[in-house]
């Protein structure tokens, strides 16, 4: 059994904790990452989601610099260019991956994916526990540990919450979901579909009220689509992009 950890949720505010801001004359100034701090809060954060969790290997999932999803949505994600990376990140990955293995955890990383995805095809539903902040997340069944506290999702929960992603769409992410569908109208629509069948009838539905076709309603789930078990093809490094139901 493996807590499977998505790294990144934790370390960029472990980093954020540990930057600082440095005047070198009047007027100019330079913001700074003290690693060495990084890692501890880092390290401090994972002992605590370890102990909640005991009887788990740990296993750190970082995800690749280049994704499938800016292939099939070039605009996805591209509103976070304009934020201020942390310094040193990839130095800071790198270490957290020697402290890792030196602690004896995994780690893992998938060509080509997320490490939500990566996480969503390598943990075994309702064996494994995925440590996570993301909402994205709860569209994988099985057991979450979020925010200290465990959260059980069903695979019918978790096919609703990747349909009203579908529907709605995630600024974070940039991807626009259905013209005019926000969170209650995307909970009504789906609220008496009760298979993953008509699920995808009454977001088709919407998108074509929306005057969309088909094609682009499947774009955006498979934006919204975080992998599974089976959603990957491990000897060529590529996903395997998600079909709708047949009936």
């Amino acid at each position: 059994m493996k807590l499977f950890i998505d790294t990144e949720g934790f370390l960029v505010p472990a980093a954020k904790a540990a930057e600082i801001d440095i005047q070198w004359n009047e007027g100019d100034w330079q913001r700074f990452c003290r690693h060495d701090e990084a890692l501890a809060f880092f390290q401090e954060a994972m002992l605590a989601i370890i102990a909640a969790n005991p009887g788990l290997h740990p296993v750190l999932v970082f995800g690749d610099r280049v994704t499938f999803r800016a292939m099939i949505w070039p605009s996805y994600k591209a509103n976070r260019k304009k934020e201020s990376k942390v310094a040193g990140w990839p130095h800071l990955v790198t270490a957290v991956q020697a402290l890792a293995r030196a602690a004896g955890w995994g780690v893992e990383q998938l060509a080509n994916v997320e490490a939500d995805d990566a996480i969503g095809i390598l943990a075994e539903p309702f064996v494994d526990v995925i440590a996570s902040i993301d909402k994205d997340l709860l569209t994988i069944p099985g057991d979450h540990f979020r925010n200290g506290e465990f959260v059980l999702v069903g695979p019918e929960e978790a096919d609703e919450a990747f349909f009203m992603q579908t529907l709605t769409g995630d600024k974070s992410d940039n991807y626009p979901g259905c013209p005019g569908i926000g969170e209650v109208k995307a909970r009504q629509l789906l609220a008496k579909a009760t298979s993953e069948t008509r699920q995808w009838a009454a977001v088709v539905a919407a998108y074509e009220k929306a005057g969309k076709l088909e094609a682009e309603a499947l774009v955006q789930a498979r934006c919204a689509r975080i992998l599974r078990p089976g959603e990957y093809d491990h000897a060529s490094g590529r996903p395997i992009l998600w079909q709708p139901p047949v009936s």
